[in-house]
């Protein structure tokens, strides 16, 4: 029986009642800007209240917007991220208390990450600096929870879809910013630390200030954008996702991210791979006149530095940046040589690159380096352990994506089997991508790694069982038939 049903609305009416009245007596003598604030506080928390999946999308907006450090850059606004995690907690536990709603638990993805966090936590007992590996283990306990309470609004039947529409809208806008700018058009200060350009070199690094992992984040997300392309049913979507595929698209090349090129393509491969024949021809000349409409529109300059990629087997014409990637790779391979099993410890890889690059004559470049691969990271701070764990976490992430797609293709579900498809397409080029960064920004990818191993469980309750599957016929993806007919 729902908890629902032994409290009608009066007492909850009074309840709300009385704590308005406690509000109201605490901010009594607050300022105008703070009653502004708590105004808009309490609208966010009455929809919320009524439309859960609301706050699963602004966090998923507050995460890939960095909205929280830029609000308080920009406006010194307080931290709106401290109350994301505890607002959305008293949310599910509402929620539940008054309408019965039992939030998902992932209880493998929980348990994979105790498992990783007690694996990294482990490194301060031989780390040179037991702090350092202390506080990433905290960080990393952070993530987790993020991560999790992403999980937890997957009970409800658009859980999955919210993440994946809030991501590919909000990194849409973000490109569109970025757009205009190009274009000439300033924009207010508020909204043009969303699309930030470096001063220096003059690469789109957008909200989160770091051209890479930008690039990155557009990469996961163009194969979902190109999935509502070609389910659009009306011409209106069809123009508006066409349009987003092209604003990311240029988002990745104003980066001028050689790993985020490297990254498209084997995420435009793996959905290339669901096209029928014609489609394939049609891409292939589609992407080639993109190009050339780019490189007229965006000059030669922006596909220099990309060019670079084709010189990075020949040591004499890499430019430093290569350079320095190719000594923090070095490094990273000698820590791992001489500690195989449990590495230096979390966060210590900085610690040893000096010594290590002086030794062996590598290019010297400063305090704070580094790995610049998250995987050499995990072997060179965790060992051969900790990359297992990790290589472990992903290979169940694939097969919660595989077995999403045949539930869903066992019931009849094409959309959402097509939409599993784009979402191992995007992370497969996000992976690929991790390839050359490390760790700096894992809150995004680890809600995305989770949801992919949660994927055939989210699924199931989505869809429920099947005694029999029938083989399935090849998908591919196609226009839907009400935008083919007119």
């Amino acid at each position: 029986m729902a908890v629902a049903t032994r409290f009608p609305k009066l007492p909850k009416l009074v309840w709300i009642g009385f704590a308005a009245v406690f509000v109201a007596f605490a901010i009594g003598d607050s300022s105008i800007v703070e009653l502004m604030a708590l105004a808009v506080f309490g609208v966010l928390v009455l929809t919320t209240l009524h439309y859960p999946l609301v706050g699963l999308a602004l966090l998923i907006v507050m995460i890939i917007s960095n909205l929280s450090p830029n609000l308080i850059y920009a406006f010194g606004a307080p931290s709106i991220a401290k109350l994301a995690v505890p607002g959305l907690l008293s949310l599910l536990a509402v929620r539940y208390f008054f309408w019965g709603d039992r939030p998902y638990i992932g209880w493998l993805s929980l348990w994979l990450l105790v498992g990783y966090v007690a694996l990294t936590l482990f490194g301060t007992t031989y780390a040179v600096d037991w702090r350092l590996t202390l506080d990433n283990s905290f960080d990393l306990a952070k993530v987790v929870i993020v991560a999790l309470i992403v999980l937890a609004f997957m009970q409800y039947q658009n859980g999955f879809e919210t993440v994946v529409l809030s991501s590919v809208l909000t990194v849409t806008a973000i490109c569109g910013m970025g757009f205009i700018q190009v274009l000439g058009v300033a924009l207010p200060s508020g909204l043009a630390i969303f699309a930030h350009f470096n001063e220096f070199h003059g690469r789109f690094e957008g909200p989160i200030n770091d051209a890479n992992f930008l690039a990155i984040v557009l990469v996961f997300n163009v194969p979902l954008a190109l999935f509502y392309f070609f389910q659009a049913d009306r011409f209106y979507k069809y123009v508006f996702w066409g349009l987003a595929v092209a604003l990311l698209v240029f988002g990745i090349l104003v980066t001028e991210s050689r790993g985020g090129i490297l990254a498209l393509v084997v995420a435009l491969g793996v959905l290339f791979l669901q096209l029928s024949r014609v489609q394939k021809v049609t891409a292939i000349f589609v992407f080639v006149v993109l190009l050339t409409a780019a490189s007229f529109f965006l000059g030669a300059e922006a596909f220099e530095r990309l060019a670079t990629l084709l010189k990075l087997v020949d040591t004499v014409q890499i430019d430093k940046s290569a350079e320095g990637r190719i000594a923090s790779y070095k490094v990273a391979w000698e820590l791992f040589v001489t500690h195989p099993w449990g590495g230096v410890g979390s966060g210590n890889f900085n610690i040893h690159y000096q010594n290590v690059a002086l030794e062996k004559g590598l290019i010297f470049r400063g305090e704070g380096r580094s790995a610049h691969s998250l995987y050499l990271e995990i072997m060179a701070e965790n060992g051969l352990v900790g990359l297992i764990y990790f290589l472990t976490i992903l290979f169940l992430a694939a097969l919660g994506l595989i077995s999403a797609y045949k539930l869903a293709r066992a019931h009849g579900q094409v959309r959402l089997a097509l939409l599993f498809v784009a979402f191992g397409a995007g992370l497969s080029g996000y992976l690929t991508g991790m390839v050359l960064l490390h760790d700096a920004y894992p809150r995004f990818l680890w809600i995305v790694i989770l949801l992919a191993v949660e994927a055939g469980r989210i699924a199931a309750l989505r869809l429920g069982p099947i005694e029999e599957v029938p083989p399935p016929k090849p998908l591919t993806l196609r226009l839907s038939r009400g935008l083919r007919v007119g």
